[in-house]
């Protein structure tokens, strides 16, 4: 159940202070040596803070700034160049932190793809692995919100068109409501890249898009065209998520390190009901990333068509769950297609697994979420036993109840036994309650009977 709160919203001050802050600034240690997060104590102004010190509010999140328990006070401040104060003795701030750049996980190793043919979209291998026509005969996930924390994303791309929530996205890069998946021409991150993750958005949207098509994208932007951005701006992006109505949140940040403005952030939406999609990374190496690896998290590896472990995919016992990653179709900005593989990837799966599972289960928990999916995981490559998570993602088993399981003579196996039992009662159900080869509850035994089933074989 989410926690009533009195929210006061972003937008009322976005406009009155500086939205986007430099990327290229100097870091030291990982963190940028001009900026800071401050936390105020009930009561404190953060104008009287930036008289004093000769700082600049560069972002906020304030949230039940009156409760002195569960509220949230924190300024994103830009230092001034002669900047030798310490905060140590100032009684109106109650923690002070560094504030660390965020990547997206293909935005850590070469990133490479490549343009397709639209056919090849609804065409590909991950769709029949992951059981997801058998899926939408159970749940389209209407009535739910995904926010896609990313890039923005192409609106009127055709796989998009009617899937996003055109009113309540917001950009906090640019500190506006144009959420469109574009760069700005530099080099923000100092790679020699420009721009390289444009298009990361509009291609993790078209995954989900297409997995849970009734549900609503909430776009937030919070990552540049090169797919970076400080963490303070990625927590604004978990805040508002949670105040804009997400039941998931698409995560596809990697970092080595933990963040406690994200940790926060984190535990936050997971109190509110909120479940939180993350990337395990795509460093080949035994490690999983935060936030992934965080309890509040669904953290995601990706496998291949073979349902191996893909070459680029971390992996550990912190992982929750695999899915496909490797050689994924999606929407790309100009209305295109293209072919991309990442953990990512993998991760749009499963956020749009999860609206198809709380669109039939207003009540469940974000833990409910996981552990359902998780059951329901297929088997995958034993040389990771153990650290691919749970297995690989099939949202036909985990959209089948106990009351409506293929297996229906309940031995463990969905063979040619259990098909047998089907097609011996196709046709209307005289009594729907006992009528357990109805396995979509229509009172009737037909093709899509069929097909959940045969999406359940082994």
């Amino acid at each position: 159940m989410k926690r009533p709160r009195n929210y006061r919203i972003f937008a009322i001050l976005l406009g009155s202070v500086p939205a986007a802050a430099p990327m290229t600034a100097a870091l030291a240690d990982g963190h940028y040596l001009d900026q800071t997060i401050v936390e105020l104590v009930v009561g404190a102004d953060i104008n009287e803070i930036n008289e004093e010190y000769g700082t600049t509010t560069l972002g906020l999140i304030e949230i039940d700034v009156s409760d002195p328990d569960d509220g949230v006070r924190l300024y994103w401040l830009l230092l001034p160049n002669d900047w030798g104060d310490d905060w140590d003795d100032d009684p109106r701030i109650a923690d002070v932190d560094f504030n660390y750049p965020c990547e997206t996980a293909e935005g850590q190793t070469e990133s490479f793809y490549f343009n397709v043919g639209p056919s090849a979209y609804p065409e590909q291998y991950a769709w029949g692995l992951i059981g997801l026509e058998a899926a939408h005969q159970v749940s389209t996930g209407d009535g739910i919100v995904v926010a896609l924390l990313d890039t923005g994303a192409e609106a009127d791309h055709e796989a998009l068109v009617g899937h996003i929530l055109l009113e309540d996205g917001y950009n906090f890069v640019d500190g506006n409501t144009d959420t469109s998946d574009v760069g700005n021409g530099l080099d923000d991150d100092g790679d020699r890249s420009v721009d390289e993750m444009v298009g990361h958005g509009t291609f993790m949207a078209g995954i989900v898009a297409m997995v849970a098509p009734d549900a609503g994208l909430l776009i937030v932007k919070v990552l540049n065209g090169d797919g970076t951005s400080p963490s303070f701006r990625v927590a604004q992006g978990i805040y508002y998520a949670v105040e804009k109505g997400a039941d998931v949140i698409n995560l596809s940040v990697a970092m080595s390190d933990e963040y406690e403005i994200l940790t926060d952030a984190i535990e936050y939406a997971y109190d509110a009901g909120v479940v939180i999609v993350a990337a395990a990374g795509n460093l080949l190496a035994p490690e999983v990333m935060f936030p992934a690896h965080d309890e509040d998290t669904i953290g995601v590896a990706s496998t291949d068509i073979d349902d191996l472990k893909s070459e680029f995919s971390n992996y550990g016992d912190d992982i929750s769950i695999s899915a496909p990653g490797t050689d994924i179709v999606s929407s790309f900005p100009g209305n295109e297609y293209v072919q991309w593989q990442g953990t990512s990837m993998s991760v749009s799966f499963v956020s749009g697994a999860a609206a198809l599972v709380k669109a039939i289960n207003s009540s469940a928990s974000p833990d409910d979420i996981e552990e359902t999916l998780g059951e329901a995981a297929d088997d995958v490559d034993p040389a990771y036993d153990g650290l691919l998570g749970a297995g690989r993602l099939n949202i036909a088993a985990a959209l089948s109840t106990d009351e409506n399981s293929p297996d229906l003579n309940q031995d463990g196996v969905v063979n040619a036994t259990d098909l047998l039992i089907l097609l011996s009662s196709w046709g209307s159900c005289g009594d729907c309650a006992d009528c357990p080869a109805d396995l979509n509850d229509d009172c009737a035994v037909g093709s899509t009977d069929l097909i959940i089933l045969l999406a359940n074989w082994g």
